[in-house]
């Protein structure tokens, strides 16, 4: 909290992943994706809540984060009641966290024709499609802070490793109006906005800090995001989440990752705070688990047994 604040902390630098995908492979135990929690019969689900909570927590624990994520796979009502799990389980050690859409992102390939087909023979139609998108977040938003969220991730890509799929002033017209009104419920809330996106954003990084977020997450590098000229250019107005080249992590030597996490270590922060330490993305699922330890350790992090 006192790094999106931008103020003074001690101790480690706070880390978090928007995903991780390891738990099978490091803790011997799967946590709850949506698809599942719908197969679990009515009268297990809250047993599996519980596990899938104290799951979250060892995980957390053990390497050192400083939030939990994934649990906003769940259903929204699944999610407060893990946050008051989580809270009797561990107190306020964790920063409670959930992730949502409120605006149009890339399109699928099977979505990319009737979406501009829409956009451009029937504009009104695209707008009141927008309009339903950012309410159906708004009351999700409203619901879960006040349900414990304390950070929400707003989970849309934007750009392609070449640039925006929206030209800048569409962007402006078509999803920052909508962009704004998420924000904006969130912090009513009381909770922390924090964008999510992959690609290349340098067309719409100053558009997307009119929205009034408290970070950004992902800073792709494989996109060509230098995390060093993104603090430049937004100062004290952003708290940076990233930017360890996930593709280093997956592929990488031990000296490879070093030298995508020291670069992100000493360039991410803006006087000693306003920094996140996370990958470029998330830790997904082929990620070997030695190299994410590695990552963790170069942070100051003791990670035991792996």
């Amino acid at each position: 909290m006192s790094a999106l604040r931008f103020q003074p902390y001690e101790g480690l630098v706070p880390h978090v992943e928007l995903e991780f995908q390891l738990a099978r492979e490091m803790f011997g135990e799967e946590v709850i994706r949506f698809q599942q929690y719908e197969t679990i019969p009515v009268h297990r689900r809250r047993d599996e809540l519980v596990r899938n909570a104290r799951l979250w927590v060892r995980i957390a624990e053990a390497l050192g984060w400083s939030g939990i994520t994934g649990i906003h796979w769940l259903p929204v009502d699944a999610q407060i009641e893990t946050f008051a799990l989580i809270r009797e389980i561990a107190g306020d050690r964790f920063l409670l966290t959930t992730g949502l859409t409120g605006t149009q992102g890339i399109p699928s390939s099977d979505e990319i024709g009737p979406l501009i087909t829409k956009m451009a023979e029937d504009p009104d139609g695209f707008m009141a499609d927008m309009e339903a998108l950012c309410a159906r977040a708004e009351a999700d938003i409203r619901a879960l802070t006040q349900g414990g969220a304390e950070l929400v991730f707003l989970l849309t890509d934007y750009a392609y490793n070449q640039g925006p799929f929206f030209s800048p002033a569409m962007f402006r017209k078509y999803i920052s109006p909508f962009a704004k009104r998420c924000v904006q419920a969130i912090h009513e809330g009381g909770a922390f906005a924090v964008q999510h996106s992959d690609g290349d954003l340098t067309m719409l990084l100053d558009e997307m800090m009119t929205w009034g977020l408290d970070g950004l997450q992902s800073i792709d590098p494989m996109a060509g995001m230098d995390i060093a000229k993104v603090r430049a250019r937004v100062g004290d107005r952003l708290c940076l989440f990233g930017n360890v080249d996930c593709s280093r992590l997956q592929h990488g030597t031990f000296a490879e990752i070093e030298a995508s996490a020291r670069y992100c270590l000493d360039r991410g922060p803006l006087n000693g705070t306003g920094y996140v330490y996370t990958s470029s993305n998330c830790i997904f699922e082929g990620v070997p688990p030695e190299n994410y330890v590695h990552m963790l350790r170069l942070s100051g992090r003791r990670i035991e047994g792996y």
